[in-house]
């Protein structure tokens, strides 16, 4: 009798300048379970997915992995480069690499170990020992996540109030900065616990700025905060400046976005009630603004901000100022 395997909520990133070989890594995995798969065909493909070629110039966060499989024999970029460049780059300075090559050269693998990859197996890839190492790899990725939680927890606590407190507001909006996402969704992952989250993006909030400069922009900020502090909502859910323009609200021990669903509601109508002229909308004359739901459990809650803001981006338009991301 054949087991089906669980299927896992991993995001996993395959990177093989060869389409059948990354199929075929593909295919192996979806039969052990994993469905959250992304193939790039080259290092500077993977660099695109990852966001780093757009470090440090803002925009859009990066799609967050748990696992990426690098061939190491690849055209222009090998596997080593592309494994000491990733590296380099903060959200993925601890990223699972399994490493998979051709060649039995102890010198390109020691190069590659030295580069950051985590393991390797050979090519052509043998299922078992695959789906075996990235078991592996996924378990102490989820251990040193646990760990991480528990440390930023553990200092959070023991700082002095009034340290903690400047070290997580916003001293523009008074709201909580982003770091509370961090701390909340670790507390959650920690106590294995659920979490929902919800996304408030100004409209066109770069084109205001540019048009109206930066004190305006400031302004409309703290006007927009003031809206999310004072929206009727759960009482555990926290409101945070998340960046330029955007804000979230983190609401703890619950996936459903229902709560969340008609705090943004009450959110939009009432931004567009200040009739804030804007001057340099596509969406019309006033300010508006835009949001997105999204909830998860404990096991996804590490990439839960990122996903919500890639569906948030895939999805929203012109005629849809809401989305539920879930």
């Amino acid at each position: 009798m054949t087991t089906t395997p669980p299927v896992s909520s991993a995001q996993i990133l395959i990177v093989d300048d060869s389409e059948d070989s990354a199929d075929i890594t593909a295919a192996y995995l979806r039969d052990g379970g994993f469905r959250e798969i992304t193939i790039a065909h080259s290092a500077a493909d993977a660099y695109a997915v990852l966001g780093i070629e757009r470090q440090g110039e803002g925009g859009a966060q990066p799609q967050r992995f748990d696992l990426a499989i690098m061939d190491i024999v690849m055209p222009e970029i090998d596997g080593i480069e592309a494994c000491a460049r990733i590296r380099l780059y903060g959200a993925y300075r601890l990223l699972p690499i399994l490493i998979l090559s051709a060649a039995e050269d102890v010198e390109l693998l020691n190069q590659a170990f030295i580069a950051g990859a985590n393991d390797f197996t050979n090519k052509p890839v043998n299922q078992i020992d695959l789906l075996a190492r990235v078991r592996t790899l996924l378990r102490l990725k989820r251990e040193q996540d646990r760990r991480q939680a528990r440390e930023a927890e553990l200092k959070f606590q023991q700082r002095g109030v009034s340290d903690a407190l400047d070290s997580v507001m916003d001293p523009l909006t008074d709201l909580a900065s982003t770091k509370v996402v961090d701390l909340i969704l670790g507390r959650c992952i920690v106590q294995e616990q659920p979490a929902a989250l919800a996304l408030i993006q100004i409209d066109d909030y770069v084109a205001f700025a540019r048009q109206n400069g930066d004190v305006a922009a400031q302004r409309l900020m703290r006007a927009v905060a003031k809206v999310i502090s004072n929206a009727p909502g759960p009482l555990s859910a926290a409101p945070v400046r998340y960046d330029e323009g955007s804000f979230m609200v983190i609401h703890p021990r619950t996936e459903d976005t229902r709560a969340l669903s008609e705090v943004c509601r009450v959110i939009r109508r009432q931004v567009a009630e200040l009739r804030i002229e804007h001057g340099n909308s596509i969406h019309g004359d006033i300010v508006t603004v835009s949001t997105a739901v999204s909830g998860g459990g404990p096991k996804t809650l590490s990439s839960l901000p990122a996903r919500l803001i890639a569906g948030f981006e895939r999805h929203w338009s012109q005629a849809d100022s809401h989305v539920d991301v879930s």
